[in-house]
């Protein structure tokens, strides 16, 4: 049962900020999911693993991870754990000019999984920068959205230049090579069959591999990352059809379906109000 939410997200920016506890019941931002934003992730209480396009790293009091866009990712808790986090999620257009920079050097060499801070690593003032956002609420919506943008600007800036650990793969198990051919043929036409005859097994022993090693199937992984490049692709100015072939859906009624019900919109939703 939920405990605790504090949820805000600035109106005119991407910026979303998120108090949260609960028990036994995980969320949407736990449960596995991908999306084109980068994403901070403040655990304070809860014991468990966090999984990020297959690799995993232990959860525990006082750990940050960060995931960068199109990551699979997930929580999985310890049986009758009370979970305590903050998440912040963001854009590069969120953040001042000057932080891409150390946006650019917190991303440098983590191969699209993700990077992990220990509890050792963490100072209060990376602790106090958490805390700080919820100070924002009482400000107006001017304010609040510049209040949010310096406060991301000032963690990623600490986090850049904080010790952090790659989250490691484990390049010789089946599941972990398919994930990193998938991310790199994403945009390409691929089955099933082409995938077992690439990796030499039956499509069988490939499916159970990948789900064990990932946690969903490999056409629901497919599918995630495709649409959220195709979001991307769209909001940029891209029209939904030129998207859908761009990312390597060959049906546009399947995109369509996937899209719906991954965002929760149908991809020609802004074209339809012009």
């Amino acid at each position: 049962m939920n405990q605790a939410v504090r949820t805000r997200k600035v109106k005119n920016t991407g910026v979303f900020f998120q108090y949260k506890t609960y028990s036994k019941t995980p969320d949407a931002l736990s449960a596995r999911h991908c999306h084109d934003e980068y994403e901070i992730l403040y655990i304070t209480a809860g014991n468990g693993r966090c999984v990020i396009e297959g690799a995993e790293y232990p959860i525990h009091p006082n750990t940050i991870i960060f995931a960068p866009p199109f990551c699979y990712h997930s929580i999985e808790l310890l049986p009758d754990a009370t979970y305590e986090r903050y998440v912040l999620q963001f854009s590069e257009s969120d953040l001042t000019q000057k932080s891409e920079t150390y946006l650019k050097a917190l991303c440098d060499n983590l191969d699209g999984v993700g990077c992990y801070y220990g509890s050792d690593a963490i100072s209060p003032a990376i602790i106090s920068l958490f805390e700080r956002f919820e100070y924002g609420e009482a400000l107006a919506d001017e304010e609040k959205k510049e209040f949010s943008r310096l406060l991301a600007s000032e963690l990623v800036l600490l986090l850049s230049a904080t010790s952090r650990q790659s989250i490691p793969r484990d390049e010789g198990e089946l599941g972990a090579r398919v994930i990193k051919y998938l991310n790199e043929n994403i945009h390409r036409d691929i089955s099933l069959d082409k995938l077992a005859k690439k990796f030499f097994v039956s499509k069988y022993y490939l499916c159970r591999a990948f789900k064990k090693h990932n946690g969903t199937s490999v056409h629901g992984y497919i599918n995630q990352k495709r649409v959220m490049y195709a979001k991307r692709l769209i909001e940029s100015g891209e029209s939904a059809s030129v998207a859908a072939y761009r990312v390597g859906f060959g049906d546009y009624s399947a995109f369509y379906r996937a899209y719906t019900k991954l965002i929760g919109r149908s991809p020609t939703a802004k074209e339809d109000k012009e």
